[in-house]
């Protein structure tokens, strides 16, 4: 079945943002700060991309949604670091509404909607277990007479961790949290144009039949100083600990995150 996940990157668009910064200079200005875009890009280099990179099972298209407008040096550092990883597709939209563009790029590589779609989004800061798209997979087809009978079904995987990187490495807090947007898919049948963009993560038990797994680490849910919802001034606040050598192993083993890759790109100047 075609698999396909959406990944905003320091997109400009309209909303899409819980602060509000005024107008899209504002927000272009915000988002291509210096400080923020290398904290964004070592995020993406050393917890994102190697979740996708280790996949299990590698049929899928990873699409990195980001703007026309896009720095050029921005851009051509974003192709360098996705070069190696075939399942990644950067594409450029307009200045749009946010949510509107997003699932305009899923339904752009999808076409005509004449067979079955499997859709999972995942922020840029964010990290998906090694083995999602293979259980994503496996629980489509374990529910084919659900989905036989609805335009759209969510699986959601619920358990794993919350995280910041820096110098000092990855340190964690055990986390569950319900329809999160890692580990999170939609399943989206033939002839409908759906996409897992255009409804909120968290409200999609409102909308359509959810399948929930839980007792297994499946996401990794990245805190740093842009987050965006930290900086409305939501703060959750988590007793983050770092990982000895056996967490290490563990979360190598099941995200593909390297604690010495962490280390060594945010030791960089």
């Amino acid at each position: 079945m075609r698999t396909v996940g959406v990944c905003r990157f320091s997109y400009v668009g309209l909303g899409g943002f819980k602060v509000d910064h005024g107008d899209r200079a504002a927000l272009a200005e915000f988002l291509f700060s210096p400080k923020r875009m290398e904290e964004r890009f070592r995020l993406f280099e050393t917890i994102t991309l190697p979740s996708v990179a280790a996949q299990t099972d590698p049929d899928f298209t990873f699409l990195i949604v980001t703007g026309k407008h896009f720095p050029v040096d921005y851009l051509n550092r974003l192709k360098t670091i996705t070069a190696a990883i075939p399942q990644c597709q950067i594409v450029l939209y307009p200045p749009r509404k946010h949510r509107m563009i997003m699932a305009k790029a899923v339904n752009d590589w999808r076409g005509l909607p004449d067979e079955p779609c499997l859709q999972f989004r995942l922020d840029d800061d964010d990290a998906m277990a090694v083995t999602f798209i293979e259980k994503f997979k496996q629980t489509a087809r374990d529910l084919s007479t659900i989905t036989a009978r609805h335009d759209a079904v969510a699986v959601d995987f619920n358990q794993g961790y919350v995280f910041t990187a820096g110098a000092q490495g990855v340190k964690l807090w055990p986390y569950h949290y319900p329809y999160s947007a890692i580990a999170l898919g939609m399943i989206v049948a033939a002839g409908s144009t759906d996409t897992i963009m255009s409804h909120g993560h968290q409200n999609l038990w409102k909308s359509m039949p959810t399948m929930t797994f839980t007792g297994e680490d499946m996401m990794m849910r990245g805190h740093n100083g842009f987050n965006d919802s930290r900086l409305k001034g939501k703060k959750n606040v988590f007793d983050y600990q770092p990982m000895d050598d056996t967490k290490s192993a563990h979360i190598l083993r099941t995200f593909g995150v390297d604690n010495d890759h962490v280390w060594a790109v945010f030791s960089r100047p």
